[in-house]
C-alpha cells in the first residue's frame, strides 16, 4: 500500500505542513541516497505526470525524523541518520576517514618539506665552514 503526501501529513497528524513533507522529501532524495517510490496519472490535458508516494517503511522514518527535530538534531544530519542506507553511511565514512588521512598526509609533507630545506640550508652552511677550514689549514 502506498500513501500520498496527504495520507503521511494526516497520520503524523500534522506535525509539519505539507509544504514542509514535500520540501523533505526532495531534500531527503538529495542528501541521502533514498529516492521514493513514484506513481503517474494523467492530468486534464492527457500529459502524464509522475508523483512521489510513500511506503510505510517511509512514514515510519518520516515519524522519526520529526522525532529527532523535536530533539533539535540539524534536519541534513537526522535526515542522514534516518533514511541513509547502512551501505551509504559506511561509504561517506570512508571517504570522511580518506579525506582526513590525505589532509594529515598533506601536513606531514609540508613538514618533511621544511626539514628538508633546514638539512639543505644546514648542509650548505657545513660545506662553507668546511672549505673555509680547509682554505686556512692549507695556507696556515
Amino acid at each position: 500500500m502506498y500513501y500520498s503526501f496527504e495520507d503521511i501529513h494526516s497520520k503524523l497528524n500534522a506535525a509539519i505542513s505539507i509544504k514542509t513533507l514535500k520540501n523533505w522529501a526532495n531534500k531527503i532524495e538529495k542528501v541521502t541516497d533514498r529516492k521514493f517510490k513514484r506513481d503517474s496519472a494523467k492530468n486534464t490535458a492527457g500529459n502524464v505526470y509522475s508523483y512521489k508516494v510513500f511506503t510505510e517503511t517511509d512514514l515510519e522514518d518520516f515519524q522519526q525524523l520529526i522525532l529527532l527535530r523535536e530533539k533539535n538534531i540539524p534536519l541534513e544530519e537526522a535526515m542522514k541518520k534516518v533514511f541513509m542506507s547502512e551501505s551509504e553511511k559506511k561509504k561517506r565514512e570512508e571517504i570522511l576517514l580518506s579525506k582526513l588521512e590525505y589532509e594529515e598526509n598533506k601536513r606531514d609533507m609540508k613538514e618533511l618539506i621544511m626539514l628538508t630545506k633546514n638539512l639543505l640550508q644546514e648542509n650548505t652552511e657545513f660545506q662553507e665552514r668546511l672549505l673555509k677550514l680547509e682554505d686556512k689549514i692549507l695556507n696556515d
